[in-house]
């Protein structure tokens, strides 16, 4: 019990920190938008509040003995106070923006070699996917071994077995080598037998196996060119978004709402580089599935029977929740 506490509240110190990082950079956002913007008194009293909840809750961290569940609701109180605190800033950041008349930038016009290459990464994708994975590979492949070990066992027992009869018919009749020999016969036979039973059963799951190998070189050899090819149509569409979007950061842009709306109008002091990752990421979705929503960033969520967009999507999404 008490290292299911010691863990609750180191998981919890590690939040409050997270909680107080946080909050120096909304500090930091709010003067900023200050000298930019003029009245933002409602944020600021709200950011003082908040920098004395977190500042109670390091000291209660400390002082915590055993009110754990107290703790955790005010722990999650405080990061949907940021949470809503965030989306204020970036609320404000644009409204600063448009009422500069700053221009926008346009993250969802693409040429047509772009839509060519995001449609040979899919053929690609569907290339690799009629490929055995390598979990499914690795298998197939381990139940050949073991059935070849299987083979080799029982050659070795079979040889056994005729080299024991070599020398009981070469030992004299009611000796005590004859007897042990005779002995020492009957139980390698008896293992021979087992070990014959055993390659019968697994002589069918080898067969299986080894024609489940051979269909994925043949289909390996003739999908190969368009899984390369789908990678490197990847590559350079994830080198020509990143590079559009970095255009649209350093040009200060007024990036779309969608955008906005999960990764902020401006990339973070921390992690810029995770962060712009992560974004030219939901670019390629974007791209790749045709999605046009002007607040979803990633649209709605796909059929879970389209299997890959639907892996992605997920993925992206627990991606952008940091952000």
């Amino acid at each position: 019990m008490s290292d299911a506490l010691d863990s609750q509240f180191r998981d919890t110190d590690r939040r409050v920190s997270d909680l107080d990082s946080r909050l120096d950079d909304l500090e930091g956002e709010h003067e900023r938008l200050k000298s930019r913007f003029g009245y933002t008194e409602d944020l600021d009293h709200e950011l003082r509040s908040l920098r004395e909840d977190i500042s109670g809750l390091e000291t209660t961290t400390e002082k915590a003995d055993g009110r754990a569940d107290e703790l955790d609701d005010r722990v999650e109180a405080a990061e949907r106070t940021v949470k809503r605190l965030t989306q204020h800033v970036r609320l404000l950041e644009g409204q600063i923006m448009a009422v500069g008349n700053v221009p926008p930038a346009d993250l969802d016009t693409y040429t047509k070699d772009q839509r060519a290459l995001a449609a040979t990464m899919e053929y690609g994708w569907d290339a690799a996917d009629a490929l055995l994975t390598s979990t499914r590979r690795t298998y197939h492949q381990n139940r050949v071994q073991r059935f070849h070990d299987a083979q080799a066992r029982h050659q070795a027992t079979r040889e056994e077995v005729l080299a024991l009869v070599g020398t009981l018919l070469s030992t004299p009749y009611n000796t005590q080598p004859h007897a042990k020999t005779a002995t020492k016969l009957r139980s390698v036979i008896a293992r021979e037998a087992t070990e014959h039973r055993g390659l019968a059963r697994q002589a069918s799951e080898a067969r299986t196996s080894t024609a489940a190998l051979a269909a994925d070189r043949a289909a390996t050899a003739d999908k190969q060119p368009a899984i390369a090819a789908g990678q490197r149509a990847e590559q350079r569409l994830t080198l020509a978004l990143r590079s559009k979007l970095a255009d649209a950061v350093s040009n200060r842009l007024l990036l779309p709402a969608w955008f906005a709306t999960v990764l902020g109008p401006a990339p973070p002091a921390r992690d810029t580089e995770r962060w712009l990752e992560c974004a030219t990421r939901v670019l390629l979705y974007r791209l790749t599935y045709h999605v046009d929503d002007k607040v979803l960033a990633l649209g709605p969520c796909p059929n879970p029977e389209d299997e890959h967009q639907y892996q992605w999507w997920e993925k992206l999404t627990t991606e952008l929740r940091p952000w």
